[in-house]
């Protein structure tokens, strides 16, 4: 399931950190949660790859809208930059309170 069908409040903080407030197992209370993108996503060539680390070491003008993670990435050549997004649904997941990459 998709983790923003149980969190609140995402946002993202500086590049690279993802905040929410997600649901716990109890289906009642709510932690406060955060994790570091730079874990699980990476710049391959201009585009956001999951799997891969450290995209925000070659990112600028990252945001979020909603689920859909936006930015110009740098080009394995160097010096040119592509817009890139990836919507973190696909990957992040909410366990028990705790935004985690899925494995």
């Amino acid at each position: 399931m998709s983790f923003s069908k149980t969190s609140r409040n995402i946002r993202l903080q500086g590049d690279n950190i993802l905040v929410a407030q997600c649901e716990r197992a109890d289906g009642e209370s709510f932690a406060d949660s955060t994790l570091n993108l730079d874990t699980c996503l990476g710049n391959i060539d201009g585009s956001f790859k999951w799997g891969e680390k450290d995209y925000s070491l070659t990112a600028r003008d990252v945001s979020l809208e909603g689920t859909v993670l936006s930015g110009d990435l740098e080009r394995a050549s160097g010096g040119s930059y592509k817009h890139s997004s990836v919507n973190l649904d696909d990957c992040i997941e909410n366990h028990d309170g705790q935004l985690r990459c899925k494995a």
